[in-house]
């Protein structure tokens, strides 16, 4: 590879700059496909990634998170995270500033001048406003010789559509003459909880557009990736752009994924959590570990003190029998003579008889029962409660498991299938195990997939080292409806998966019920499966 500075930037980075003004709309080439995701049979893996791997030590264990570093960019209002190893600038002043901050070496100089040159040409005269940063690898212990990186632009929406803009974009690029558009995909996917982006990727001949400029890479190819994606308020598209030198692999994809992924508006309320309905103390008493006096003494609380109500058990309503609240971290109970009860107490779940208690999903057309040891709750909108409970039966401090860190907890619980989780159920309590019990709750457009069809390709499919167990089974359900079971080890942990699929009766949606147990507990866990499976209700919508 070879490093030419002082000689023009060239048509590349000519290019790249057209592609970040984009203010005048184009008519659309209908030559350049512009799609969703394919439909295909949802085959989904699930993983505990709080669980320490077999072999390893949480010494060594990198955790959910990877310990990637975070970086605001204020005048943007957008919190972005980039691996570990990578510089993050949002100007070129910043980026001047870096480079006479890391020493004199000739090699590193050459690297920050080919990288300032580079950030210089992104932006066009007039929109230096419209930059959001830029980040790209260097290792202070290695010839700084990677050319690789990501950049970001802020542009005003105007009105424009995701899909127009992309559209716009993807215009521009093919107009520039360097460059194959390959498509344009919009749909969910790329980001937490369903939020759709566009995606254009695209080829350049390496030869062809760098020539003698910046770099010389004979016979290479660039491959791009462009993200968009449009803020909560509507107002402005945020696009993350990566140029691939050379062959691009599924690792660089997947590390682009997740730096789209972590992209964070920081004005958007869906980033804190909900407060959630409370009970107030009104004398001195015990916290118990159940419903009752005969349960074990968790702690005390005063006058005054409030909680957050999770439930309340079926004796007595409000004014009487239990609450069910969280305490430090765990579910305790108040006698509810001695609390006043929140407002719109008939909102708060009660549990039956037998101590279950019944969520009603109605926009997903679905009711779920679990134990009242379970807290079962949507990931998208949490409460303060609900990283508490997350955050001590996992056996981390409070401080890890914000909006931002369930989101990202759960996206490695589904293996990047967060765009269909609509529930999760946390098993609490536990003092012996490492990390919680849970069920994750997916929903599918069925696409025209029966069980009999689903079975069959779940059948085909690689869980893990260990053969899942499919089966197309009756008597989990009332009526003998039938469910596909699948059931395998996890791969590197001691734990098992069991997934419940279900198909809802006008064969609009695939429901699947994905739980996660240790294995020394499945055993024990199997009945209480089976009933929550046999609980399941559809709702009319």
């Amino acid at each position: 590879m070879n490093l030419n500075y002082p000689k023009s930037v060239g048509a590349i980075l000519s290019m790249a700059a057209l592609l970040l003004t984009a203010c005048v709309p184009l008519p659309a080439d209908p030559g350049i496909p512009v799609s969703g995701p394919a439909p295909e049979t949802p085959l989904i893996s699930i993983h505990n990634p709080l669980v320490v791997p077999v072999g390893d030590t949480p010494s060594s264990s990198g955790g959910p998170f990877q310990d990637w570093p975070a970086f605001e960019v204020e005048n943007h209002r957008i919190r972005v995270f980039h691996p570990n190893r990578w510089l993050f600038v949002a100007t070129q002043e910043e980026l001047s500033a870096l480079g006479s901050q890391l020493g004199d070496d000739e090699l590193a100089e050459a690297f920050f001048e080919e990288r300032e040159g580079y950030v210089g040409f992104l932006t066009q005269p007039g929109q230096e406003d419209y930059f959001a940063g830029a980040g790209f690898p260097y290792d202070p212990d290695s010839p700084p010789l990677e050319t690789n990186g990501f950049h970001l632009l802020a542009v005003p929406s105007e009105g424009r559509t995701l899909e127009t803009f992309a559209r716009l974009l993807s215009e521009e690029l093919g107009a520039s003459g360097l460059a194959e558009v390959d498509g344009i995909e919009i749909g969910p996917g790329l980001r937490p909880w369903g939020e759709e982006t566009a995606t254009i990727q695209y080829r350049i001949d390496g030869t062809q557009a760098f020539g003698n400029r910046i770099v010389t890479v004979p016979d290479a190819n660039v491959t791009g990736w462009r993200v968009i994606m449009l803020s909560p308020d509507g107002g402005t598209f945020l696009t993350v752009t990566y140029d691939a030198w050379g062959e691009y692999s599924e690792w660089v994809e997947g590390l682009l994924r997740e730096v789209v992924r972590r992209v964070q508006w920081l004005d958007d309320p869906s980033h804190l959590p909900r407060s959630g309905p409370q009970v107030t103390l009104e004398h001195l008493m015990n916290v118990r570990g159940g419903p009752g006096t005969d349960y074990p003494i968790l702690g005390k609380a005063g006058e005054g003190e409030q909680f957050a109500a999770i439930s309340r058990n079926a004796v007595g309503g409000p004014a009487g029998g239990w609450w069910q609240i969280e305490y430090r971290g765990q579910l305790g109970w108040l006698h509810g003579d001695y609390v006043s009860a929140p407002a719109r107490a008939e909102d708060i779940p009660t549990a039956d008889e037998s101590g279950w208690l019944t969520y009603d999903d109605v926009a997903r057309g679905l009711s779920l029962s679990l134990p009242s040891e379970w807290r079962y709750f949507d990931p998208a909108q949490p409460t303060v409660a609900d990283l508490a409970l997350l955050s001590a039966a996992n056996k981390v401090s409070d401080e890890q498991f914000d909006v931002l860190g369930l989101g990202e907890v759960v996206s490695a619980m589904s293996l990047r299938r967060d765009d269909a989780v609509i529930g999760l159920g946390l098993q609490t309590g536990r003092e012996e195990s490492e990390a919680s019990n849970f069920m994750l709750v997916f929903s599918f457009a069925a696409s025209g997939q029966t069980l009999e069809g689903y079975a069959q390709a779940a059948s085909e499919q690689t869980y893990s080292i260990e053969p899942a167990v499919v089966e197309l089974v009756q008597g989990m359900r009332p009526s003998d409806e039938e469910v596909v079971s699948i059931q395998y080890g996890e791969y590197a942990t001691n734990n098992v998966v069991w997934q419940i699929w279900l198909l809802s009766p006008n064969g609009e949606r695939l429901v699947a019920l994905g739980f996660n147990v240790h294995r020394d507990q499945i055993e024990e866990l199997e009945p209480v499966i089976d009933e929550v499976v046999q609980r399941l209700q559809w709702i009319e919508q």
